[in-house]
């Protein structure tokens, strides 16, 4: 996990050198893109799975739930979203209860029209996934922000002493990616939400059958460290995503095949 981090990391730090040799028309459509995923996969890998105690690991087990609070609430913070109530917590509720009226992470199951209006209005709108987050997504039924205060102060004080350096070091052009990016990772979210848990899984009786895995050429590519293995993921959230592969191919020899076919989502788009 180290390892990949450090390699989105230089990711991210390549991304930006080349706002500063690239023509900037071409640049920032093409970085924003990759800012997005860059931002999406390191969320995954770390909030992700230091909610599940599962980004580091130590045999002391205090110094194992910090060495996976700290890094989770870091990567959180950056992107204004509360680790310990959101994550820590919230995404525990989520296994336990998935799109129940208590379950913070169940806003994001659009499919459809809803699923491409949403992604049209946060890549092409600036700002609108702040609004929806912080402002409409609260005055819903069971509606609860991600962030709080606190966390939406760091946010700020983040995002614009970043993008400020980046500006001023490497051009406009990089800083306006950089925030573009923002959008289409929240974007990207709205796409993995449909997959995992999206259309009228919500109905399921069986907690278990509320999300799906969804395999198609590329995901791998478009939905970094087997986060498309979310059945598998749901059945067991102790099996850390690199074992989920190996996990799904157990399961195969002994779940009946009628049973098994309930748990691929057989049409992603």
């Amino acid at each position: 996990n180290l390892v990949c981090t450090a390699a989105l990391l230089a990711g991210l730090g390549l991304t930006l050198w080349a706002g500063t040799v690239m023509n900037p028309w071409v640049y920032v459509p093409i970085a924003s893109v990759v800012f997005g995923w860059l931002y999406f996969s390191l969320f995954i890998l770390v909030v992700h799975e230091a909610s599940h105690a599962m980004y580091l690991v130590a045999e002391n087990r205090t110094l194992h739930t910090w060495i996976n609070r700290v890094p989770g609430w870091m990567v959180a913070t950056v992107f204004a979203v509360h680790y310990g109530k959101h994550w820590e917590r919230g995404h525990l509720e989520h296994h336990v209860r998935p799109l129940e009226v208590n379950d913070p992470q169940q806003f994001n199951t659009g499919i459809g029209r809803k699923l491409a209006k949403g992604v049209a209005m946060n890549v092409f709108i600036p700002g609108w996934l702040f609004l929806e987050r912080m402002v409409f997504r609260t005055k819903r039924a069971g509606g609860k922000s991600s962030s709080s205060k606190g966390v939406l102060v760091a946010f700020v004080v983040i995002w614009a002493t970043g993008l400020t350096l980046s500006a001023v070091y490497l051009g406009g052009p990089v800083a306006l990616a950089g925030f573009f990016g923002i959008h289409v990772l929240s974007a990207w979210n709205l796409v993995k939400g449909a997959l995992e848990h999206g259309g009228a899984l919500a109905d399921e009786k069986d907690p278990f059958f509320r999300s799906r895995t969804t395999l198609f050429f590329g995901r791998r590519l478009l939905m970094p460290f087997n986060i498309t293995l979310h059945f598998e993921h749901h059945l067991n959230f102790c099996v850390p995503w690199y074992d989920l592969p190996r996990y799904q191919r157990d399961l195969r020899s002994i779940v009946p095949a009628s049973v098994f076919r309930d748990m691929i989502n057989p049409s992603p788009w």
